[in-house]
């Protein structure tokens, strides 16, 4: 899926669309598009429950400072560094991750 966003009223509202979709028609793809938050958030709640767990966080070499940073709501970098795939499955709505550095 690739990022996208699309504008009304002054508004802007982000999704993701299926690359497939986007390059090929929407009949080629069966989740057409998802909206960012969505996605978003269940990255960020995974990554959370998955650095909490004893040892994780120092076999991906995440700092107390990058941890103190996400865990106070601005997980952006520390996504972009460890998130290495980010995998929606369009049947059953389910997101998963693959980490590493």
């Amino acid at each position: 899926m690739v990022p996208t966003y699309t504008s009304k009223g002054g508004r802007r509202y982000r999704y993701y669309v299926c690359r497939v979709a986007h390059e090929k028609g929407w009949d080629a793809c069966p989740t057409k598009s998802i909206a960012a938050g969505v996605i978003e958030e269940s990255v960020v709640m995974q990554l959370r429950s998955a650095l909490n767990v004893d040892g994780a966080r120092e076999q991906l070499q995440v700092s107390d400072a990058d941890w103190l940073t996400f865990d106070e709501g601005d997980p952006g970098g520390l996504v972009r560094a460890i998130v290495q795939r980010v995998a929606y499955d369009g049947t059953s709505g389910a997101v998963s991750l693959e980490l590493g550095k």
